[in-house]
């Protein structure tokens, strides 16, 4: 079997593992969801589904300082938000437990925190960390560095484009963490 059969195969499986309901009940509450370890080279977060394109409506209306999570359901999000620089988006799944992530106003999270509402989660807030309910990993969202545990690795940066007012994140196509894009 060639190497990208065994690849496609493999990928089958983790989609499949990640996928199903294992623990998250489709509210959007951020249960984890049945998730396998990355393999040995600990790089990118295998429980969203690559290649998936997520329409974010009305994502060129952020403001500076400004993002919004959208979620697909209990292993596919991302946030989208805007700097001086532009618009950037990356997961918005916990790298430790595959978890949806809530945005937290300012420095406001903790790790004592274990809501959205408990760290000042909005639609549109002006946000700097991300959070985990699950377990209390807090992320940068600029360069979506893990910031506190148990989450080690960052969270993956991925392509943006605009269409009419909405943003178009492509899953499938990983950028550097700096990389912004305009309209």
């Amino acid at each position: 079997m060639s190497r990208r059969g065994v690849l496609g195969g493999l990928s089958s499986l983790v989609v499949a593992a990640c996928s199903g309901d294992g623990g998250g009940d489709g509210s959007g509450d951020g249960a984890p969801v049945d998730c396998v370890e990355a393999p040995s080279t600990g790089a990118g977060n295998y429980c969203l589904v690559d290649g998936l394109v997520i329409r974010v409506v009305a994502a060129l209306d952020l403001a500076p300082g400004a993002a919004s999570v959208t979620n697909v359901d209990d292993a596919t999000a991302v946030i989208v938000a805007r700097d001086d620089a532009g618009w950037y988006a990356r997961s918005a799944i916990c790298t430790h437990a595959c978890c949806v992530l809530a945005l937290c106003e300012n420095e406001a999270c903790s790790k004592s925190t274990t809501t959205p509402e408990a760290c000042g989660a909005r639609k549109l807030p002006v946000v700097s960390t991300a959070l985990c309910p699950c377990h209390g990993s807090i992320f940068a969202i600029a360069d979506g560095a893990a910031l506190l545990g148990p989450a080690t690795r960052p969270l993956p940066a991925y392509a943006i484009e605009f269409d009419g007012g909405d943003v178009l994140v492509d899953t499938g196509l990983e950028v550097d963490a700096g990389d912004r894009f305009m309209p």
